[in-house]
């Protein structure tokens, strides 16, 4: 069943709101592995039972009667061009839209146990397996052991950085960079908090962001460590299991202590440190992975559900009841605001602040026009009086 939920966190100009997706809603199976979002903004979801797509109104929920190799679904991702990729414990699963393909250990793969999946820039694909790792670009195979120079061969995680590295988290060998023709490690002896990476997300700055089982440690655009967060700090505790930044360079944490039981959401930015958890509406404390769509939504895979978390800022909307209306968004040579009732003032800026736009409103209806901005995301602004109202559009 849909459940939805408000929180009211540090102060009134601020709204969460979590909206609750399990199999009574349309997923094959209630515990959920992984999340993926594509160009579209539609999510994927591999889970026990399958592989879902949602499209923010329809599910549609792929089986092995569809052609995947196994129901349980270890990982998702998509690549640059749009492919969808499900990794399970029998191989890997390769969606185009319309047909499945399987590859295994027969195709070239290293191992057919797939543990993580992240598409490169170049549109190839990295595969984490429990016995090394795989690249696969075009047909063609290449894979890594620690004959080559990997720690471990227990792969968790795979991230490509800002400058062309692919960075593997592993189980007790720490972390890895490639810079495509040899490996750096990382241990504990570099300040890493824990030999075991659960997590690894690009920050501003082409920061990394690393999540152990002892906290989260952040390498600056050298690669040299630069601090660590723990629990004492403002996470939730020190169990990072997935980490994602939005778009306003706020860093998102998936957290779950398996001794305790004890899991959530935490997030950091500006505005200091914020935790989540089932008390404020999350459907599961068991939470696996979560990824940032195209709106800044906050999607979290559980152990029982699916959670989408939205955050709002109160504007003229929320304090002077107007019901403003900006569509259709995603747009692509205009965009369309309804519902003011009086006149205000927009304002359009890129993601690093920079205005670019400035156009005076109406009460009612207004068409802006488009020309001259490049496809992106971007952030309106209208502001009538002291009020004022922040939306982000996507240009395409």
């Amino acid at each position: 069943m849909l459940m939805v939920f408000m929180t009211l966190p540090w102060s009134w100009i601020h709204a969460q709101q979590f909206t609750n997706y399990t199999t009574a809603d349309g997923l094959p199976a209630d515990n959920v592995n992984g999340v993926a979002i594509d160009s579209k903004n539609h999510k994927w979801f591999g889970t026990q039972g399958g592989v879902a797509m949602f499209n923010d109104t329809v599910w549609k929920v792929y089986t092995t009667t569809d052609g995947l190799t196994d129901n349980n679904i270890t990982c998702i991702a998509v690549d640059k061009n749009g492919l969808i990729w499900a990794g399970t414990e029998s191989g890997l699963n390769q969606f185009n839209g319309s047909v499945w393909t399987t590859y295994t250990t027969t195709n070239g793969l290293i191992n057919d146990m797939i543990t993580y999946i992240a598409g490169d820039s170049d549109g190839s694909v990295w595969i984490g397996t429990n016995g090394g790792v795989s690249h696969l670009s075009g047909q063609t195979w290449k894979n890594y052991t620690m004959a080559d120079g990997l720690p471990a061969e227990l792969i968790s995680y795979i991230i490509a950085d800002n400058t062309g590295n692919i960075w593997f988290g592993t189980w007790l060998g720490g972390l890895s960079k490639f810079d495509g023709t040899k490996f750096t490690n990382y241990t504990t002896t570099d300040s890493l908090p824990d030999n075991s990476i659960l997590a690894i997300a690009n920050g501003k700055e082409n920061t990394k962001w690393i999540g152990t089982f002892n906290g989260v440690a952040v390498f600056d655009s050298l690669d040299e460590w630069e601090t660590t967060y723990r629990a004492s700090d403002g996470l939730l505790n020190n169990y990072i299991q997935d980490i994602a930044m939005d778009s306003k360079g706020t860093m998102w944490f998936g957290i779950y202590d398996t001794y305790t039981q004890d899991g959530g959401i935490s997030r950091y930015s500006t505005s200091g440190w914020k935790s989540y958890t089932i008390a404020d509406g999350l459907v599961n404390a068991l939470v696996r992975r979560i990824a940032v769509d195209l709106m800044d939504n906050i999607w979290i895979a559980t152990g029982n559900g699916v959670s989408r978390l939205t955050e709002s800022n109160a504007g003229i909307s929320e304090q002077s009841g107007q019901n403003i209306c900006i569509y259709p968004n995603p747009a692509t040579i205009e965009v369309n605001i309804t519902g003011l009732t009086c006149s205000a003032v927009l304002q359009i800026f890129d993601i690093t602040g920079n205005e670019l736009k400035t156009v005076n409103l109406s009460a009612g209806s207004n068409t802006i026009a488009l020309s001259g901005l490049k496809p992106g995301i971007y952030f309106v602004q209208i502001r009538t009086g002291k009020e004022s109202l922040t939306r982000k559009l996507i240009l395409r």
